[in-house]
């Protein structure tokens, strides 16, 4: 007799990889995760840090989706996840930037060199040897000033923001660190770019708060669909619509908040939380100087490559004060060599080779506080000596020189040119390209500077003549092959219509000319396929500074007039009650200077601006030779002592002080009592900041148990300390099972914790249950204190160093055998 077997099938269905990732269920934190992290790419783009980033929102997006799908493969671990993550991201992000590399290969080397740059592989060696020479600059002293690598660096933080935001939502459902990280990203955008971009903040602000809320409460249903909890209908769409409401009336009510705090502790309190950011700021652009940096964010000029900009946004905060007895220009930088795009400082790098050093700092020339520098060509000049306070933080370390550097109070390194003479290599000092402290220029500093300022007449400059050194006429006369014909037309047609003959008749010409063209500080990027200055005089809508500067440059040294390109600050505005000059951030400026031999770099002014102005020179020498300009005596050996020399300077220009040394123990004293107060608001602010957020802390925990009865509120308060303290509950664990888990780490309040889950036990399965008296306060602090001290361990255990930690990882597995079994709640 045969039997029959009768076989079930398998009710479990199976489902594919593809179905395994729940994309349906991701759609919608998807999308809010697109928004925040769309919303702080295209934060950066707006603020227009380096010209060209338009990429930085393709590439978080792309980031984002890695990170999105690596977190949902189950099988894939970290270890393995991060490094397969990176190297897409490397490659996408060369890619992306490509464009960036090959406009800036053409605007320093020409088209030419710029055209080998056309595979990826290209591109990546390019980019590899400009972090080298990067690297070697900063360890030596100097300031990282090559976009591509700025550039490089802001989209490998994007990939990384994008792909780690993906990562911790949809892998660890830790939205909210997601959230933290993406806000520090926006918010020091926000607190530097100008204009404000409000908009994109909002719709991050909302995006990131609905996504936090969508996924807690998703959390919570996830857990009370384990346990069998019911819950209302359409739960998640209600929380984000009143999430959505209760945002939307506070971002109304905002509308109508001051945009600035009126009261001046609030204004030190808010500059006392800005402090930390600040200072990330300025290493951030020690190491990146060529950032178009918006008005007031930067207290920094370029020192090798100033390249064509935008329209630009001045502030009018002070910049310094500057008690001289002569009004001059403030020059902080010196360029030489136009390419048609930007202008570079070549001095260093000529210093360099000619003596045989690595860097271009390395070159430099240190100057002790009261060393007189020997001037070669100083005729026609007076030495006059400057006393600048500083406002603001000098982040370039450099001081503002207002004519030939005659010697400082502080020690300085001067970047300056070699002459070869019968072997032997000497310094040039005329050809003074930039002039850097050896320390770091703070708010409040206050040093002098004894410069040669120019007297020099018309005539004296006509009759100079056009011998010019080797130098000169190879540094100070280049142009690009690149550049237009027609510039060098007009030149010739200016310099023709003037009847000019003399380099100084024709840098009169070109200067008359230029300053006819109208100002305007808004002009558009020059297109990128254009040369700088033949985009400006043939079809610019008006232009600024540098471009008027550029244009006067290139056009003397079309008619063979050697001339350079200076950047700096105008004279500033006088203040006749203190008789001082005030220089703010919207004098920033650049102008040309004009070589003529035996008086050096005379300055010229083309901008029609109103805070420049045009320099006056005397027609003829004066009659007597003795009293023609020369070089007055000066402070000499008085430049030792700055507090002598600031005596010195009060009386020449305010007349004779009164009670010097009474005047200078003032003075000091009240420095000191600034510093105290300023440290005072620090203090202040932190522990008024650290106060608050245990305040709102403390609230938040109130306001999460609210509407619960005393034993439900008693557990949840249990639940969540022991959570935080590392004692976590599988899924289908009862009440009783998670309290035994609790008192194996802490024995000593096992009957508090029993009381705890007893009540809220009782109350939840046996209605009928009357509930005991209220756990008394002393006990509950006791519970407490013991999971707060394991929380404190285990945030100790998690800063502490790994090779400190290692041996207690080790730990001793009770054998399957003895493992007591959990008994479910009946």
């Amino acid at each position: 007799m045969s039997s029959s077997v009768t076989t079930i099938p398998n009710e479990t269905p199976s489902h594919s990889w593809f179905s395994r990732l729940e994309l349906g269920a991701l759609a919608l934190p998807f999308l809010l995760a697109v928004a925040i992290t769309w919303s702080v790419a295209r934060s950066l783009e707006v603020a227009n840090w380096a010209d060209g980033v338009t990429m930085l929102t393709g590439i978080a997006l792309a980031a984002l989706l890695v990170g999105t799908l690596f977190a949902r493969i189950a099988w894939l671990h970290p270890w393995l996840a991060h490094p397969l993550a990176l190297l897409p991201g490397m490659v996408f992000v060369i890619e992306q930037i490509s464009p960036i590399v090959r406009a800036q290969a053409t605007a320093e080397f020409g088209a030419a060199k710029a055209q080998r740059l056309d595979t990826w592989g290209d591109v990546a060696v390019d980019v590899a040897l400009r972090a080298l020479i990067w690297l070697r600059t900063l360890q030596a002293g100097g300031r990282g000033e090559d976009i591509v690598l700025f550039v490089l660096i802001l989209a490998l933080i994007i990939w990384g923001m994008g792909y780690v935001t993906g990562w911790l939502i949809f892998r660890h459902q830790r939205a909210w660190i997601a959230v933290a990280l993406q806000a520090s990203i926006i918010l020091i955008n926000y607190a530097y770019a100008w204009p404000k971009p409000t908009g994109l903040f909002f719709v991050f602000l909302i995006a990131a708060l609905l996504l936090i809320a969508y996924q807690h409460i998703d959390r919570h249903q996830r857990f009370w669909r384990s346990t069998r909890v019911e819950f209302p209908d359409f739960l998640p769409a209600r929380v984000l619509l009143a999430s959505f409401l209760i945002l939307l009336f506070l971002l109304i009510a905002t509308a109508f908040l001051p945009n600035q705090p009126d009261n001046e502790y609030l204004a030190r309190l808010w500059r006392t939380i800005r402090a930390p950011i600040t200072a990330l700021r300025e290493e951030w652009q020690e190491a990146f100087s060529t950032i178009n940096a918006p008005p007031g964010s930067t207290g920094a000029f370029l020192t090798r490559n100033a390249r064509v900009g935008g329209p630009r946004q001045l502030g009018t905060a002070l910049v310094m004060t500057v008690r001289s007895a002569e009004y001059s220009y403030w020059r902080a930088a010196a360029f030489d060599r136009y390419t048609g795009r930007m202008w570079q400082n070549m001095v260093g790098e000529r210093a360099r080779a000619a003596l045989g050093v690595a860097t271009a700092e390395a070159a430099r020339t240190p100057l002790p506080p009261g060393d007189r520098l020997e001037q070669p060509e100083l005729r026609g000049r007076t030495l006059v000596t400057t006393t600048i306070e500083l406002a603001q933080t000098r982040t370039d370390g450099l001081v503002m020189v207002g004519g030939a550097l005659a010697s400082t109070s502080l020690p300085v390194l001067i970047q300056h040119g070699y002459l070869s003479i019968s072997g032997e290599v000497l310094p040039n000092f005329t050809e003074t390209a930039t002039v850097v402290t050896d320390a770091p220029l703070e708010a409040t500093q206050v040093y002098t500077v004894a410069t040669y300022l120019s007297t020099v007449d018309e005539r004296s400059l006509r009759e100079s003549g056009t011998t010019y050194p080797e130098w000169v006429r190879v540094a100070y006369l280049q142009l690009p092959d690149t550049l237009p014909l027609r510039v060098r037309e007009l030149a010739a047609s200016i310099v023709r219509d003037a009847g000019a003959v003399t380099p100084y008749d024709k840098a009169l010409a070109i200067q008359a000319y230029l300053r006819a063209l109208p100002y305007n500080d808004q002009r558009p990027v020059p297109p990128e396929d254009r040369d700088w200055v033949d985009w400006f005089l043939f079809d610019a809508p008006g232009g600024y500074c540098d471009d008027f500067t550029s244009a006067m440059v290139v056009l003397l040294r079309a008619e063979g007039v050697p001339a350079r390109w200076v950047q700096g600050y105008a004279g500033g505005e006088l203040d006749p009650d203190r008789r001082v000059y005030l220089v703010r951030e919207n004098v920033a400026h650049s102008w040309p200077e004009v070589y003529f031999p035996g008086y050096g770099w005379q300055r010229f002014e083309p901008t029609p601006a109103p805070y420049a102005s045009v320099p006056v020179r005397p027609a003829f020498p004066p009659a007597d030779e003795a009293e023609r300009p020369g070089v007055t005596s000066g402070l000499g050996g008085a430049l030792s002592d700055p507090e002598a020399m600031l005596r010195e300077m009060i009386e020449r220009n305010t007349g004779p002080a009164i009670g010097d040394e009474s005047a200078l123990q003032r003075e000091i004293e009240a420095r000191r009592a600034q510093e105290r107060l300023r440290l005072t608001a620090i203090v202040g602010g932190t522990l008024t900041l650290i106060l608050a957020l245990v305040g709102v802390l403390l609230l938040w925990l109130r306001w999460d148990v609210r509407g619960l009865s005393p034993a439900a509120a008693a557990y949840a308060r249990l639940t969540r300390l022991a959570g935080w303290a590392g004692i976590t509950a599988p899924p289908d664990a009862t009440p009783y099972e998670y309290a035994a888990l609790i008192r194996e780490r802490i024995p000593h309040q096992a009957y508090v914790i029993d009381r705890i889950v007893g009540d809220f036990v009782a109350e939840r399965y046996h209605p009928a249950h009357t509930a005991s008296a209220s756990l008394p306060a002393e006990d509950w602090r006791a519970l407490r204190r013991a999971l707060l001290a394991l929380l404190i361990g285990r945030v100790g255990a998690a800063i502490r160093p790994s090779a400190i930690r290692a041996p207690s990882r080790v730990r001793r597995r009770t054998p399957p055998a003895q493992q007591r079994p959990l008994r479910r709640l009946q």
